[in-house]
């Protein structure tokens, strides 16, 4: 993944977090855990670029593989639960 792929990645999440809401509150319990994976993802999208500054490929491989991982957690949400 190179910048500006984990910059759209992030603009993805911040959408998410701040726009793709329900308009009540308290969010029912699985509501809360699925928008839980988007912050994992957020962490390991940080991971990536300090790997990327760090010249780490195999941290920077490991948490690119983690972060399509939990992406793909939290949009196939509705078929695993």
């Amino acid at each position: 993944m190179n910048k500006k792929q984990i910059e759209q990645e992030f603009k993805k999440i911040d959408y998410e977090l701040r726009f793709n809401k329900p308009d009540f509150a308290p969010y029912p319990p699985e509501l809360v855990k699925r928008r839980e994976f988007l912050l994992f993802a957020q962490v390991h999208l940080s991971n990536i670029l300090d790997a990327k500054l760090k010249k780490d490929k195999w941290d920077e491989r490991f948490e690119t593989e983690m972060y399509n991982k939990v992406i793909e957690i939290y949009y196939n949400w509705s078929a695993n639960h």
